[in-house]
């Protein structure tokens, strides 16, 4: 059988109470939950989800100026997104027909 070891952690009574009653649905204690996360720290050796100071943005009822003003700085500048936009002057018939004029 495996060792285990008591921890003892000072936590926010209201995110336990919740956090708690999210783990019972999924039909998890508290201990497996840390059990899981100590598991994936091991694995991935690394905290194992992004750690970040943006607040979390919904995107199912964030209006379109919130979603934009948080992604502005992942948006392609005037110049990139000219070039995007722009159509191709030579259409291809076929993928082959593509490498062939790469190579000219």
């Amino acid at each position: 059988m495996t060792k285990t070891a008591i921890l003892r952690a000072r936590v926010d009574c209201e995110k336990a109470s919740a956090a708690e009653q999210i783990f019972s649905k999924l039909g998890i204690t508290v201990g497996d939950a840390i059990n899981i996360f100590l598991s994936q720290v091991c694995i991935q050796k690394a905290i194992p989800f992004t750690l970040t100071t943006r607040p979390h943005l919904n995107l199912d009822n964030s209006s379109l100026e919130e979603i934009e003003a948080r992604y502005a700085d992942r948006t392609p500048n005037t110049e990139t997104y000219t070039a995007l936009n722009e159509r191709p002057t030579r259409r291809f018939k076929s993928a082959a027909e593509t490498l062939r004029s790469l190579k000219t």
